[in-house]
Parts: structure tokens; sequence; C-alpha cells
């Protein structure tokens, strides 16, 4: 970790050069602690200096205090974080001061030895933890319960280092015991002390010098103001800058201008509504802060529900750029797509004062993407104000003023420029230690979408903010902005303004700012989203939300088009959009790159007239004129060798997932009603499913859970005629899956290039959750008519799916489907649903093996299948979950193998596993357990050998004595099953496990009785 300053350098750098204090620490941290040194006795001079020291502090924070002004923004930071240090120093001496110590150390009379000892370790320690106050500095993403413990633990190590640097003083006969526990004690109160003091000092600089009280989250946190405006207004009361000249003047007022314009552009945006300005239509929202380490899985969401959720962003942002640590490492703010990272950008560049801020807006899509940091900026500085200007030029004449770099975009560089980024950050923070070098300190945020932060390594002491979706009180505030602007247009037309509850009906929609805008709009028209109601079916309202929209931008390309023409054209907008959400699904990312959304486009649309029914051969666009202009898609762009490249993914994932199962559906329905029209005979003909097995062969559909939900959604309104066919249909292709080639149509479309298994693997997994949607649950019978025993055929079809899916379509598949095992007579058989939920039945062992319930070998079997065998296997397959299961019951093997696949029957129609049973009763011991194992180590099973007996009766006793809930009742009739063994080697080594009874059990006759029975038991 990058150091600060010690307290040396923050004293000088107070005004405090000629102290006699800063001289001894000075031979004290810069000294080799060795007895021909002075730094010894300057260790004890200053422990006697204490309250010079104390004196020293106070003063210099004070004249610190009187003379702030004239300072530029950094300088003033840089003397906050020394008089930060001086006090965390003075503090803990103030409590040395006022502690209760029996002689001054100057008066325990050193000698020559006791010099010697002091150059070891303690004292080294106690210098170390003196001059580490510099990394006591509180930070705003630390909440201050979190703070104070910290310094009191430092203070503790102090006191220690102290104690034992006394203790080595041989003072054993200087000192009376008295005196050494008073000694003691007063140390060991000075960690409370020191904070006590620390406080009161922070107190006094928060007072003097406002901004320190947000680099430890100590402001009382006031209602966020619009857009930030707070942030603004208090950045201007601690401001000690000077005017800016007139190229950053010019920087000033480009930024200053964005809070006139609207938040989004307009192109989406009905006639006659307005959409709030960026100066009073942002609501700041909610955030969690992390900082960042090696391990921090900066993308994922269970690792960041360790940290809380906060409401004071405006607090934090003015704590982070007026603190030493923004100068030091990036701050990342991170988020979902639609979340509002871009715009916070622009509210900060307009929102810090010119004359304490240089801020400069760097979006990464518009600049060279391979160029270093510096010349990404330059581009962006000539981009805003139209002038060519050297950034070291620029920032020498920033003068009272810190630069902020606002690097927006940072995934805008990892998904569109398609060359490695994973340095960025790095390469960052190296700009920053540069800048600083040269006396030009720079503070940095960078932007980015959640889900690729993990892709960069974070340099040391970086910041990560997460952007939180909207609460309740958030989508409210935003709504009442929405409603102000458009008070007069909604007045106009006759439409009521939106109301919260209408919005709030759709949560997961609305959390998201970009996305509340399109409710908002949406409802715009005619108050659609309010005449709905909350009983709308999720489908239908992704479906009228797209149409809506597609039909807007229809009308703004093609204003001449006939009315009857219209919701054509709006059907090849939404299949164009489904083309988009394939590319995504089918490569397994959320993202797809313009080149190979291009390729699909050609292979699934291009050229050519459109044949009947559910084709989607419609003429070809580019996919920036087809996407670029629906709001609810984010392009990312960037620039590599002057070349354009960029990547699309929806703004948020369910767009992309209604739009595939919107299509799927669309197809299938197509198939079925040409199947139900034709004049041949029902079945005679193979469905033509070339578009549908393009569509589904590269991934299966429960790789996004919300895909099967929309998919039931749609199927829940089709009468039973139209369902019978569309089940038929599917059942008739699941079953000639592997048989039937793949048409070559679309034999272009290729959005991975797995082998022919997989993509068999893939489709027919689809045809099943298809099937599932429309006619489920289903009996594996009805998929494999022409087999005898369902589990052979299915597991054979499960084999393939587990090998070819990959981890997280094998995964997915096993989440979506629930299997439910049964006898059909004689015959195993299956019935097939969607989950309900996680958790799985308990495992019939006469069904895994097909045991009949008539057979004769049902009351015991035994199966050649013990453990070495199944590690043998695992070990082969190398499947982690059969790996998980192995190694669990490892340590049976060689001792109780026989156990594993040794199945008994009890009672009724289950059998059990006798190392189930015993594991079981180990774990949850009850009376019925007791008997049952019992009971199975004094059967008679061929294959096990007296040591099997031996030890399986033996464990079921020891755990059975180390019951203290055991009555004499249950252990009688344990001992009376286990008497019925009849093998001449078990009968001793029972009889001294079951003696323990006698003992605990002396005075039951039936206890006496019962274990003398044992063979070879006590008489």
């Amino acid at each position: 970790m990058a150091r600060s300053l010690s307290y040396a350098d923050a004293v000088r750098l107070l005004g405090g050069q000629d102290s006699k204090v800063v001289a001894a620490l000075d031979d004290i941290v810069g000294g080799v602690l060795l007895a021909a040194t002075p730094a010894v006795p300057a260790l004890l001079g200053l422990f006697d200096a204490k309250a010079e020291l104390v004196r020293l502090g106070h003063d210099l924070v004070r004249a610190f205090a009187e003379r702030r002004g004239g300072l530029s923004r950094h300088s003033r930071t840089r003397r906050l974080e020394a008089a930060h240090t001086v006090i965390v120093v003075t503090a803990f001496f103030a409590a040395l001061a006022d502690a209760d110590l029996p002689v001054p150390f100057r008066d325990l009379g050193l000698t020559d030895a006791d010099r010697l000892r002091l150059s070891g370790g303690d004292a080294l320690d106690f210098r170390d933890r003196l001059n580490e106050a510099d990394i006591m500095l509180p930070s705003p993403a630390e909440a201050p319960e979190d703070y104070l413990p910290e310094l009191h633990d430092h203070y503790r190590y102090m006191a220690q280092a102290v104690s034992r640097f006394v203790d080595g003083l041989a003072v054993g006969e200087r000192l009376t015991h008295a005196q050494r526990k008073q000694f003691a004690d007063a140390l060991a109160q000075l960690p409370e002390r020191a904070c006590r003091r620390y406080e009161e000092s922070f107190r006094r600089l928060a007072a003097d010098f406002p901004e320190v009280a947000f680099w430890a989250g100590q402001r009382e946190h006031r209602a966020t103001r619009a857009a930030l405006a707070g942030l603004e207004e208090t950045l201007l009361a601690i401001s000690t800058g000077r005017a800016p000249d007139q190229r950053r003047a010019g920087l000033a007022r480009a930024y200053r201008a964005e809070l006139g314009k609207q938040i989004v552009e307009s192109g989406d945006v009905p006639d006659g509504i307005g959409v709030p300005e960026l100066g009073a239509g942002y609501v700041p929202p909610r955030f969690r802060v992390a900082a960042v380490t090696s391990a921090g899985p900066l993308s994922e969401e269970s690792w960041w529900a360790g940290f809380p959720v906060r409401d004071d962003l405006q607090e934090f942002l003015i704590g982070h750029l007026t603190s030493p640590r923004a100068v030091r490492a990036p701050l990342l703010v991170l988020g979902q797509p639609g979340s509002g990272k871009s715009v916070l950008t622009r509210i900060l560049a307009a929102r810090l004062p010119a004359a304490d801020f240089l801020p400069v807006r760097v979006v990464l899509r518009d600049v060279p993407a391979a160029e270093s940091v510096q010349d990404q900026i330059e581009y962006a500085i000539r981009a805003a104000t139209g002038e060519r200007v050297e950034w070291p030029a620029l920032a020498r004449s920033a003068g009272d003023a810190m630069p902020v770099v606002l690097l927006d975009g940072f995934d805008e560089l990892l998904q569109a420029a398609g060359v490695s980024q994973t340095d960025y950050l790095v390469r960052v923070a190296r700009f920053q230690e540069r800048e600083a070098g040269q006396g030009r300190p720079v503070a940095v945020i960078v932007t980015s979408r959640l889900a690729v932060a993990d892709r960069a390594r974070a340099p040391q002491e970086s910041v990560a903010l997460r952007l939180e979706p909207f609460d309740d009180e958030r989508i409210t505030a935003w709504l009442d902005i929405w409603n102000t602007v458009n008070a007069r247009n909604f007045a106009s037309r006759g439409l009521a303004p939106l109301a919260a509850e209408a919005v709030l009906a759709h949560r997961d929609l609305a959390g998201q700012p970009l996305l509340l805008l399109m409710l908002a709009l949406y409802d715009a028209d005619g108050n659609a989203l309010q005449r709905l109601g909350a009983d709308l079916r999720a489908d239908q309202l992704y479906e009228r939300l797209l149409r809506t929209f597609a039909g807007r931008e229809i009308a703004k390309q093609r204003p001449g088009l006939p009315e009857p023409a219209v919701p054509a054209a709006v059907e090849s907008e939404l299949r164009r959009l489904s083309v988009v959400a394939f590319a995504m699904v089918n490569r397994a990312a959320l993202w797809v790159t313009e080149s190979d959304l291009e390729r699909d486009l050609l292979a699934l649309l291009g050229p050519g007239r459109p044949p009947a029914g559910a084709d989607l051969r419609t003429p070809l666009g580019g996919a920036e004129l087809t996407l670029g202009r629906f709001f609810f898609i984010h392009r990312a762009r960037a620039a590599r060798d002057g070349a354009r490249l960029a990547t699309y993914e929806f703004l948020h994932a369910t767009f992309g997932e209604f739009l595939v199962a919107r299509l799927t559906w669309q197809v299938l329905r197509d198939m079925a009603a040409r199947e139900a029209a034709s004049t041949m005979a029902f079945g005679s003909a193979p469905a033509d499913d070339d578009l549908l097995r393009a569509l589904l062969s590269f991934q299966p559909l429960s790789v996004r859970g919300a895909i099967i939900e929309f998919l039931e959604l749609m199927a829940q309104p089709v009468d039973q005629a139209e369902r019978q066919v569309l089940a038929a249909v599917l059942t008739r292709l699941y079953r000639n899956v592997n048989h039937t080639p793949p048409g070559s149509l679309f034999a272009g479309y290729r959005p991975l290039s797995p082998g022919e298994p997989a993509r068999y693997a893939a489709y027919s997994a689809n045809l099943l959750l298809l099937l599932l949607c429309v006619d489920g649950p289903i009996l594996v019978s009805r998929l494999y008519p022409e087999h005898g025993d369902m589990a052979l055929p299915w597991r054979a079809q499960a084999m393939l799916w587990c090998s070819q899916l990959g981890p997280d379509g094998w995964t997915g598949l096993v989440d979506t489907i629930d299997a439910e095992r049964f006898w059909d007579g004689d015959r195993r058989d299956l019935r097939l649903r969607l989950s309900a939920g996680p958790g799985a039945p308990p495992i019939d062992p006469d069904w895994t093996f097909g045991v009949l319930r008539d057979s004769p070998y049902r009351a015991s079997t035994y199966y050649n299948l013990g453990p070495e065998m199944m590690r043998r296997r695992a070990n082969l397959l190398c499947d982690p979950e059969a790996d998980v299961l192995n190694h669990a019951v490892e340590p049976l093997a060689g001792s109780l193998d026989v156990a594993v696949n040794t199945f008994v029957r009890m009672s009724g129609d289950s059998s059990v596993a006798a190392a189930h049973a015993l594991l079981d009763l180990w774990l949850r011991p009850t009376a019925e357990g007791y008997r049952r194992c019992a009971e199975i180590a004094a059967s008679d099973f061929p294959p096990w050998g007296d040591d099997d007996y031996i030890r399986y009766g033996s464990l079921v006793l020891h755990r059975l004595r180390a019951d203290d809930q055991i009555t004499a009742t249950l252990a009688a009739e344990v001992a009376r099953r286990l008497a019925r063994v009849d093998r001449p080697r078990v009968r001793e080594p029972l009889s001294k496990a079951a003696s323990w009874m006698l003992t605990r059990f002396r005075d039951d006759p039936e206890i006496i009785e019962t274990v003398g029975r044992i063979p070879g038991g006590p008489e």
C-alpha cells in the first residue's frame, strides 16, 4: 500500500521544522536502533517530552486553521492529511501525559546493558507503530463505526509496544511491584483515553475544515438535492482557489451546459411530451462501496451483499474528492446498463466548482481505444472545446484547481475494442502516480458495467462504488419530477399523471432509471400503463412496450407507410430484435459484437423474398441502422486503428429473454398451424423444423430462467385443440431428433462452432422444455415408446446432455426440470415437469436397481457396485458431482465396503443401504434408527465376513453408549437383536462393546439377562 505522510513529515509540512520533537523523531525514525546511536535516548526523551509534543501538535493544527487561505485544492488536502496525522499521534501522547505513571522515563537510570536490550524488536515495534499514524486516515468508503475500532486497535498496539519497551529496561529492581501494577493499569486505559482525545481534536479540525468530516462520513446526512446540487454548494463553501483561466472556463462552460439538456436524447419521445433536464431530473441513487482487493469478485452479486446500502452519494463524493486517496488510485463506479453511470459523470463534470477543480470527461467510446490515458484525455478536451490542448500545459495552468478525470465507459473498451485492456486500470494508476510526481496530482473516476468489472486488474487503494436500483422512494421522487415537467402536456392531452402504484407493479423494470423512463414514455401514449393495470401478465407488458416503441420508430423512419402495412413493419422490427437476442443467448453472452450480429442477420434474414409461414427472410439492413435508434438497446462503441467498433446489449436482460421466447413461440405455433392445415394425413409428413432447429441447437433455453417463464405465460391462453397439435409436433420432433439431419436452409447461422453431438443435445433439450411448457407434466414412456424400461433411454439421454451442454447449460437444465420416479406395473417410468423449486425426492434403491415388488431378492440385496468401483468410474469420468459424493463416502472404503452396496428391506416398500442407515444413526440418532441398525448387524448377508459384522455392530453400540438420552428399554432391545448373531468370531468383540450396559444399567435385571445372552457375553 502506498504510504502517506510520516509524523515528522506532517509536522514539517505544518511549519514545525525547528521543533526539538522533530529532531528526536528524525533520530528515532531515521536511525538504526543500536546502542551506539542516539535513537534510544531520543525515544525515551520523546516519552518525557510528551507535554511538549502535545503542545506542538495543538499549535500546529491551530496555526494551520488560521492561515488556511491561499492554498490550492491539493495543497489544502495534503496539509489536512498532515494535520490528521498530527492529531492521531498527539492524542496518544496527550493520553500518555494524563496517565498516572509512577516515575518519568528519565528517572529509570538506564545502563549500557539496558540500551543494548532496547535495540531489539520491542523498540523497533514502537517506532513502527508511531510511524503508522499516517495510514490511520479515515475514508469515505468506511463507516465511522468501523474506523474508530481500528483506531482503538492502533492505540492498543502502541500501548502494548510501550509496555514491552519498558519491560525490556530491566526495571524490576527499580520499580516496586505496586509501581509496575500502576504502570500496567495506566497503559491498559490508554487506548480508550487516546480515542476520546482524538475525537475532540477531530471535531475541532472538522469545524475549521468541513471536508474532513466528509472523509470520515461524519457529516449529518441531508436529503440529497436534485442532480447533486448540494455537492456544488458544499464545495463552493470550502473553495480555496481562484477564478479559472480562459481555457478552463471554456471547458467548464461546455460541461455546465449539460445541465440544461434532456437526460436522454429525445428520439423515442412522443410528440408533446417533455423529458426532464439533467439539472432537475437526476435523482441520486443508493449505492454500496468497498475497498477493492485482489480477491474481490466485483461482478458477483453475492460479494456485494456483504456491504451495506448507503444513500449519501453526495457526501461520499465530497469526501472522496477532497481526500488524499483520490489522487493515488481510481474510483470505480459500477452498475447495470441504464443505472445512470454516464449521467453521474455528466453531473460531476458540471457541478465541480471550476475554482477548485478541473474536470475532464472522457467518453471512452469516442476516443482511440489503444492510445495512452493522456492521449485519450487530450482527445476528449478537443472534442469538448474545439481546441487542441496538451495535458501537461492544461494541468499546470490549473493553478489552485485539482484535475478530476472522468473516464466514462471502461466496459466499452473491453466489449467493443476486441483487444486486451486488462491492465487499463493499472495504467490509470500509473498515470496518477506520474502526475503526482510532476506536481500535478489528479483524481480519476472510471465507470464500467458491473458484469465486466472483473476483467481488469484494479490497482491497490482503489475503491469501487456500485450503483443500486431505485427503491420505492426514489421511483416516487422521479415520478414527481416527470409529472411536474409534463403537467401542462398531460392536461392538454387529457392524460392523468403517472401514478406510482402503476409503476411499482413492475418493480424489476422501474428500478433502473432508464427503464423507468421507458415505462413513463409508454404511459404517455394514452395512459397505456395505467389502463392495463397490475394484472397484466409480464409477457403482455413486454409485448406492448416493444410494439409501441417499434411503431413509433416506424412512424418516424417511414412516414408515408400506409396504415395497413404498419403491423407487418412493426413485426419485422421485432424479429430483427429477436435475432439480436438470440445472438447473445446462443453465444452465452450478454452482448454481441456488430460484426457477429451482421453475420447472424445475413444468415437468418438475408436477402430474398420471405416464403410463407414463419420464415424470417426479409430485406437486410445494417445492424447500426436497425438497432441504434432503440434506447433500450445499449450500443457500446470504441475506436481502434481508425475503425469504429461496436457491440450491442439490452439495457435489461429480460428484454432479450422475452424476445427469444417470443420468436421461439411464434416459430413453433406457425409450424403447428401449417401441420394442422395440411391436406395430408395428420402426422404423416415430417415437420419443417429448419428454423426452429437453427435457433435452438446451440444453447438450452433454460440457461436463462426467464425465457422458460415467458414461454409458460405464452402457452397459458392456448386452447386445447392447438395445445394437442403443438404437443404432437414437439413429441415427434423429439423422438426423431437424433435420426433427422439438420436442414440446410439456415446452415450459415453458426453463432458458435460446436460439434454435431452438442447441437443434437441442445436441440433435444429445448424440444423437451417446450413440450413441458405446452403439455407438462409428461411421462418419459411417451418419449421412448419402443423401450420397456424407461430408466435406460432416459439415463442415456441425460448423460448426453451432461456431456455436451457444458456446466452452465447442464446446471440450468437440472434446475428447470423435476423428475419423479415411479413404477408403472413392473416397469420403471419417470414423470417430468417444470421445476417447482429446489430439492429432490429421496433415492429409492429398488427403483434404482429395478427390483420388482414380488422379487425374492427384495428382503436383502447385494450389488457388485462397491466404493472401489464407484471411485474408479468417477476417476475415469472426471465428473465433479461424482467426485464430491465419492469423497464423502471414501472413509467407508476398506472398512465398510459391503455396507455401501448392501440394501435391506426393513418394512413397507422401501429399502435402505446398511451404510446409509449407520450414517443416519450417527448424525440423527432415533429409537427407530437404533432398532434398524441392530437388525442389520444381526442379519445374515452372504457377502459379509466376520470383520464386517464386528465393525458394523460395534459402531452401533458405540453410538448407543455416547447417547445420554438412551433408556434401559431401548438398550435392552438393541442387545436382544444383537444376541441373534450366530458367528463365533463376532461374539467376543460385540460382548465387549456392549459390556458398558451392565455398568450404566446395573440395577435393571432385563439388561443383565439380555446382555448375558449375547454370544460370548458375560454370564
